[in-house]
């Protein structure tokens, strides 16, 4: 991925989506410092969830959800990075802590659905998980969904999510030497890319979303270079 080729996606999921206005309302309700052993910011998250198409979170189950966040997060929450800590600085052990956190909660109950004479839990799964811990997390974390995992190859799994983190690192260290070369500072780019309330794992989640859950691939370098030359040319 070039700097280009995620500029071009960032611009796509800000006109496109349509997901920015939850998030940031998401964000003002919890005074942009998410903290679970609040009510009004379990709610808040609840809501986000559902409007980032999480439907296991049935709106009447909210409540019930919302302790099972709460009683998860009473017992995980050390062994989440803390709230300023980047996802390219966390260790190995710091990778593995999140990883169980990651497993607890998505074997967590999102709601409860009847089918027939049988009743049985929906929990909140691998893409649910991912989202809150980034919802709470945003520097250090990062969301992914199905499409994401298949075109990795990823699984469900704690080593799978891992796995992806420790990809999306990767890719953020070789983004850091290409802002380098341009003089720039990779911690500007939601700046740059006029996304102020994104987190530079967030940038790289709305790459994914364009150009493999929504399957619009970046154009190349080169046609971005002649996109922008005829732009000059013509104006």
């Amino acid at each position: 991925m070039k700097l280009s080729q995620l500029a071009f996606a960032c611009y796509l999921y800000a006109a496109s989506s349509g997901f920015d206005k939850s998030y940031i309302d998401f964000l003002k309700a919890t005074d942009y410092q998410p903290d679970l052993k609040i009510y009004e910011h379990r709610n808040a998250l609840l809501i986000w969830l559902n409007s980032w198409g999480c439907r296991q979170f049935a709106i009447e189950y909210h409540e019930q959800a919302s302790q099972e966040i709460l009683s998860w997060y009473t017992k995980h929450s050390a062994d989440l990075p803390g709230p300023s800590r980047n996802l390219w600085e966390l260790t190995e052990s710091e990778f593995a802590s999140v990883g169980l956190a990651y497993e607890s909660l998505s074997k967590r109950t999102a709601s409860i659905r009847t089918q027939k004479n049988s009743t049985y839990s929906i929990s909140i799964g691998p893409t649910g998980a991912s989202k809150i811990l980034f919802a709470i997390r945003p520097k250090a974390l990062v969301p992914w969904d199905a499409s994401i995992r298949q075109h990795h190859n990823h699984g469900n799994d704690l080593k799978s999510y891992i796995a992806y983190l420790q990809l999306v690192k990767r890719m953020l260290e070789i983004l850091k030497t290409q802002c380098q070369k341009h003089g720039l500072q990779l911690v500007d780019l939601p700046k740059i890319f006029d996304r102020p309330f994104s987190s530079i794992p967030k940038l790289i989640n709305e790459y994914y979303w364009v150009t493999i859950t929504n399957n619009c691939p970046a154009p190349s370098s080169e046609t971005l270079l002649l996109w922008a030359k005829w732009d000059r040319v013509n104006r």
